[in-house]
């Protein structure tokens, strides 16, 4: 069996990655509209993030990965999200499918990381329902899949993916992952979005059933059964699961509203108020209010993303998981921090006059992926809040869950 385990790398520091990301901001703000256009991250901005050590920061560390707590995660998407937002969305979501490798014996995933390859290795897609996955039907020596993957972020620069498949025409909780590469894969350009359009999230399907090994199949139940027998030998990811995952993109949604405030700013002194006494925008009252606002939410979402950060890593301090209440609180404050930050967002655009419209403002842009990113599902403030509430009422409802969250 292939054991090989890179424990002995040189790993870079968190810092080392948030500065070489803040040295690249200028060039990926540069190339927001291009990526738009592109409708994927370009080639140029891969190879970048690539020599940056962007792509390792949830390799499991028994091959390589940087193995960084919930605040450092959730500062390098910060950063990365005040430089472009679909960039860093496609480098989260991607660093994603790193989770599902642990389920996986070494062997099987080992290859994947050790072959040479630019960009991230893996993406993972699917699980929510059975419009979002596949099937798969058991075989002599594995299984025969088939289907269409929508959203399939990160896939465009991936060599390997886990999709979800439903095994049981009848029972839903009969999901489970198949690793892929990525060019056993169809990929359908049909990704052309109002906002984060840059991310390249295409559909990727099978062309009639595809054949994937034995080896190459698990279920959440493997999943979390491997990740404890890791843990146990101190190779295991940190805890938190979906929840930690959420709460350090949470990084992305701040970083988008920090690069805003600085464009709102960097042009009220230089632009007028149509049809108003003041020639500079920074003179007049609303301008100070509208300020003033956005700055406090952005503030106040930051506040509850450190406490969740803090809550996490206090977790990991202690060796405990948080509880089913406590990921419930997670997703809550998720939502809210993606809300309250496109809702900022979106006020200093509304401010910033008619000229913010054209494409080469970049506050539009800015605008878009932000509210883009709070309507995704693990998102949504409406739904979110009303899961908590349900729970603070004591009222018992089932719901649906992705593949990460099921536990049979």
């Amino acid at each position: 069996m292939t054991t090989s385990i890179r424990a002995d790398m040189a790993r870079p520091k968190a810092q080392e990655i948030v500065d070489r990301v803040v040295e690249l901001r200028p060039w990926f703000r540069e190339h927001q509209a291009v990526a738009e256009r592109q409708r994927r991250i370009p080639q140029e901005s891969i190879e970048r993030l690539d020599a940056a050590g962007v792509f390792g920061l949830t390799t499991p560390k028994r091959f390589g990965g940087a193995d960084f707590t919930t605040r450092e995660l959730h500062d390098i998407f910060r950063a990365l999200g005040s430089g472009c937002g679909a960039t860093a969305w496609m480098v989260w979501a991607a660093a994603g499918g790193n989770l599902w490798s642990f389920a996986f014996d070494a062997d099987v995933v080992a290859p994947v990381y050790e072959a040479p390859w630019v960009g991230n290795r893996t993406f993972a897609v699917g699980g929510t329902s059975r419009r979002m996955a596949g099937t798969a039907r058991q075989v002599d020596g594995g299984w025969m899949i088939e289907g269409a993957w929508p959203f399939s972020t990160g896939s465009v620069h991936a060599s390997h993916g886990y999709l979800a498949v439903f095994y049981d025409d009848t029972d839903n909780a009969k999901v489970g992952m198949v690793l892929v590469p990525k060019e056993s894969l169809v990929a359908r350009d049909d990704w052309d979005a109002m906002g984060m359009a840059a991310t390249g999230s295409q559909t990727v399907a099978t062309d009639g059933e595809l054949f994937v090994p034995d080896a190459h199949f698990s279920t959440p139940k493997r999943l979390t059964e491997r990740i404890i027998e890791l843990t146990e030998r101190g190779e295991g990811p940190r805890r938190g699961g979906l929840a930690r995952s959420l709460v350090t993109g949470a990084g992305v949604a701040l970083g988008m509203a920090d690069h805003a405030l600085e464009v709102f700013l960097g042009a009220v002194g230089k632009r007028s108020i149509p049809y108003s006494p003041y020639a500079k925008q920074a003179d007049a009252p609303i301008t100070h209010l509208t300020v003033g606002r956005g700055h406090t939410q952005i503030r106040a979402a930051a506040a509850v993303a450190d406490a969740a950060v803090a809550r996490l890593d206090q977790w990991e301090a202690e060796e405990t998981e948080p509880s089913e209440y406590d990921t419930l609180q997670l997703h809550t404050d998720v939502a809210y921090i993606w809300d309250e930050c496109s809702s900022a967002v979106e006020t200093l655009f509304r401010a910033s006059g008619a000229s913010a419209i054209t494409k080469r403002q970049p506050l539009q842009l800015i605008a878009r992926n932000c509210r883009a990113g709070s309507l995704h599902a693990a998102h949504g403030i409406d739904t979110w809040t009303e899961n908590i509430g349900r729970a603070l009422c004591g009222v018992e409802a089932e719901s649906s869950a992705g593949v990460l969250e099921r536990r049979s």
